[in-house]
């Protein structure tokens, strides 16, 4: 209901400030080119005859009977006529002399002047005086509305508020247009919702003085008082309504209105003055005994607001014509200076009211001075000193009216204002520096201190000795006697350091906001904190999270915390925050790098366990020329390559473990286990030997392991190898002709790769090797090696760099291999092992030669 009640209020206020708007510009331009008025009217007697209603034969003392044949029942009626009449109309007037007799005038309207607003007499408006008039009677009005309207729905149940609502709606009773230039629809409106607000402000007034912030003594002592004022008040607003609707609307209801209006006019300014008076005096008897530093606090700045705002205009209007200033409303400048200092007033209302805390006087000066002299007011001084610059330098100059030497006098005047303007540090800075130097000296040391902390936070390596640093510079700085810092542990926040007894935090709202939050208890709406919580809350984030917060008691002053100090705080937890992301930062880097360093020696252990699965020495069987070779990438790795004796005969092994790493290198050692344990202890087929060694890597292995694996024995007293290929890349056979050319064969016969199924079987594949034989057994990360135009190196280019070196070793073919891959790829990062085993072939055979044999 009271939120219901305020749009109502504002909705009646809005209408009213749109017909007050509309009929101050109607009357200051004369905008509807309206008519002026051949007489003035008391109640229905004509007075002040203009020179039309004389020549009619109307005088002073006349009872108007009729207008244009319409009864006159109240000053309505003129006035719609008045609204609707143009200049050069005629009206007929129906009066009743004072002799009893009755006359019919017929009066010809004039208009007002061109260039005159819309007043009787007619009066000529300068465009300063204009502005000023919009100014004093749409712009003040409205926004003391719009604020008495905010601060009710910002407090709808705090009586205050609707108070400060009445009292701020009273600019627009004290600036509003004549009803002359009223829309006659809204006229009623303006009528009763000017009675009003004239009734109702003294009452307002009193009653907010009377309670505001605590019930005074008066009231506790005589608490029948406020009564009286709001039953008098009551009382003078039916009066004061059925007054006005005599007046215009049916003047024969109160025949003897001005019996009444005796009567009420000094009853109403005694009850202004008296309810004025309490006012200031509760006002200061209430600051002389307040209890708490918060409630002298507002009653300071309320009272220094009275008495700016409203003294203001008390000396101005008041004072200065006993002082021979013949009428201070025709002086411009002395009006707005009335207009400036009377808005203290409507704002101070609102901020005592609506603030959880309020600041003390000289905060406030200080902060006014600060926006006073802030970077706005630098850009409309230098606005202003370029348009000086060309009314007094360029204009004179190029209309040739000028004085050479004040010309030069004034340019250089206003050259130097520009150039101190422009400096780095110009004159405003100086003096705001010199302001909080004289005048506010602790507050400027604490924001000193603050600025150099902000600084100096991010500066400090050790987090304990970062939080008790800030702790109690932000201590000393603000006189704290309270403060709990709370840092972020495995996802909730704890208590990490507390100076003085250590606050109760509600966290939730630091979820809510990453900026300082103001933290209020219960009692008194919120505006007295609880001894236990903190006033505010100050994060302190990370780049992607919340590392901590810090909660602030109050002030030892009680004094609430300051815009600057919020601003120079909020800086102070930036930096804080900062230092512990790179505090923590430099704690995680010097963890991973011991773990970096941990781990390369791991993979340097393995590495080393790696290189000792590979042959050692590799067996010495006449006629057999062997070597081989493996890179990993990643310094362990899946290829696999093996050469050992089975009594008399060479068993030749190598595979690729899927994957990269540990995982891999792991896997082939599983594989190089098993095979040569089933080398060792059984005989038979290779088929067989294949099948159970696929079934063991599969049991061993990860559903997404294999290894592609070929494994082959040369038996030197035949010259024969048999062998089973299982997925790998086939080895190569090269086999020189009589002509110097090469035969290739290609060793493919076998299976699936091992591990991958659970069950496989194999062929196994024979031949018998000739002298001059080469066999070449490799891995796919040599054939499919990649330069930086990610083209593979390739098989037929791996051959051709065997055949080039086949003269030599076994060990000068596997490092030319090596040595043209590595041209090939050149500086270009690899990401496979690379493997090659190579067996030459130099016995003089007993068998006849035989192309290939299978079985």
């Amino acid at each position: 209901m009271l939120y219901a009640l305020l749009f109502v209020y504002a909705g009646i206020a809005g209408t009213y400030q749109i017909g007050n708007s509309v009929s101050t510009t109607i009357g200051l331009f004369n905008l509807r080119n309206q008519v002026q008025a051949p007489f003035q009217l008391d109640g229905n007697l004509i007075s002040h005859p203009a020179a039309p209603a004389v020549r009619a034969g109307l005088a002073d003392g006349d009872t108007v009977l009729a207008i244009n044949e319409s009864p006159f029942t109240g000053q309505a009626v003129w006035q719609r006529i008045r609204w609707y009449a143009h200049p050069g109309d005629t009206i007929t007037v129906n009066v009743r002399k004072q002799n009893g007799t009755r006359q019919l005038a017929t009066i010809r309207l004039e208009g007002y002047p061109e260039g005159y607003a819309v007043d009787d007499p007619p009066i000529r408006i300068a465009v300063p005086q204009a502005i000023l008039i919009i100014f004093f009677a749409i712009i003040i009005p409205f926004f003391c509305v719009a604020l008495g309207v905010w601060v009710a729905f910002a407090r709808p149940f705090d009586p205050n508020a609707w108070f400060v609502l009445v009292l701020l709606t009273y600019a627009q009773i004290f600036n509003a247009g004549a009803t002359r230039t009223w829309v006659p629809d809204l006229l009623a409106l303006r009528l009763f919702w000017h009675v009003a607000f004239n009734l109702l402000t003294p009452a307002a007034l009193f009653l907010f003085g009377s309670l505001f912030p605590r019930r005074s003594r008066l009231d506790q002592r005589l608490p029948w008082l406020k009564w009286l004022v709001v039953g008098f008040t009551g009382a003078g607003l039916i009066a004061v309504f059925i007054s006005e609707y005599n007046l215009w609307y049916r003047n024969s209801l109160l025949p003897r209105i001005d019996t009444i209006g005796r009567f009420l006019d000094p009853a109403s300014i005694w009850f202004d003055i008296f309810c004025i008076a309490l006012y200031w005096v509760l006002l200061i008897d209430k600051l002389r005994t307040a209890s708490s530093a918060e409630a002298r606090r507002r009653l300071q700045v309320l009272l220094a607001g009275s008495i700016v705002g409203l003294g203001s205009i008390l000396v101005i209007f008041g004072l200065l014509p006993l002082l021979g200033v013949a009428d201070p409303g025709d002086i411009l400048w002395l009006d707005f200076l009335a207009i400036v200092l009377m808005l203290f007033f409507p704002l101070t209302l609102a901020y005592v009211v609506i603030v959880q805390r309020a600041m003390d006087v000289r905060i406030l000066l200080r902060m006014g001075s600060k926006y006073l002299l802030a970077s706005t007011t630098v850009k409309v001084a230098r606005i202003a000193g370029i348009a000086a610059l060309i009314w007094f330098v360029a204009v004179p100059l190029f209309t040739h009216h000028h004085n050479l030497l004040r010309t030069a006098f004034w340019g250089a005047v206003l050259l130097t204002a520009g150039f101190l303007f422009l400096k780095k540090r110009s004159p405003t800075d100086l003096i705001q520096q010199w302001i909080d130097r004289k005048f506010f000296r602790e507050a400027y040391d604490a924001e000193v201190m603050l600025s150099q902390l902000a600084k100096t936070a991010q500066t400090i390596s050790d987090p304990a000795a970062l939080i008790q640093t800030v702790s109690h510079q932000i201590s000393d700085a603000l006189h704290i006697e309270q403060l709990t810092v709370l840092l972020r542990n495995n996802g909730s926040f704890a208590p990490a350091y507390a100076i003085g007894p250590e606050l109760v935090t509600p966290l939730r709202m630091l979820d809510q906001s990453r900026s300082s939050t103001p933290v209020f208890g219960s009692d008194n709406d919120g505006r007295t904190p609880d001894p236990q919580s903190p006033e505010l809350l100050l994060p302190l984030p990370g780049r992607t999270q919340l590392l901590g917060a810090m909660a602030l008691g109050p002030k030892r002053s009680e004094e609430p915390y300051t815009p600057s100090d919020l601003r120079l705080l909020e800086s102070v937890g930036v930096q804080t925050g900062l230092g512990l992301e790179l505090s923590e930062a430099a704690k995680s880097l010097a963890a991973a790098a011991v773990e970096r360093a941990h781990i390369a020696r791991e993979m340097e252990i393995a590495r080393e366990v790696q290189e000792r699965l590979f042959p050692q020495r590799l067996p010495v069987i006449q006629g057999i020329d062997l070597a081989g070779s493996c890179r990993t990438v990643f310094g362990v790795g899946g290829d696999y390559y093996d050469a050992f004796d089975l009594g008399g005969r060479l068993g030749l092994a190598i595979g690729d473990v899927s994957g990269k790493g540990i995982s891999a290198a792991l896997l082939m050692a599983s594989l190089r286990a098993c095979l040569r344990t089933m080398t060792r202890t059984r005989s038979g087929e290779l088929r067989q030997l294949m099948t159970n060694l696929n079934s063991l890597i599969y049991e061993a292995s990860a559903v997404n392991r294999y290894a592609t694996f070929f494994f082959g024995i040369f038996n030197p007293a035949a010259n024969r190898f048999d062998y089973v290929n299982a997925g790998h890349n086939p080895p190569v056979l090269l086999r020189k002709s009589a002509n110097d050319s090469y035969e290739c064969l290609r060793l493919d016969c076998g299976g699936p790769v091992i591990g991958l199924l659970p069950e496989a079987s194999y062929e196994q594949g024979s031949l018998l090797l000739h002298p001059g034989d080469l066999l070449l057994a490799y891995t796919d990360g040599i054939s499919e090696a990649m330069n930086s135009a990610d083209e593979e190196w390739g098989e037929d280019a791996m051959i051709l760099a065997t055949q080039q070196t086949s003269d030599g070793t076994a060990e000068d073919i596997v490092k030319a291999i090596f040595a043209a891959a590595d041209v090939f790829v050149g500086n270009a990062p690899q990401h496979d092992d690379m493997t090659v085993l190579v067996m030459k072939c130099s016995f003089v055979s007993a068998v006849p030669p035989t192309p290939l044999l299978i079985i």
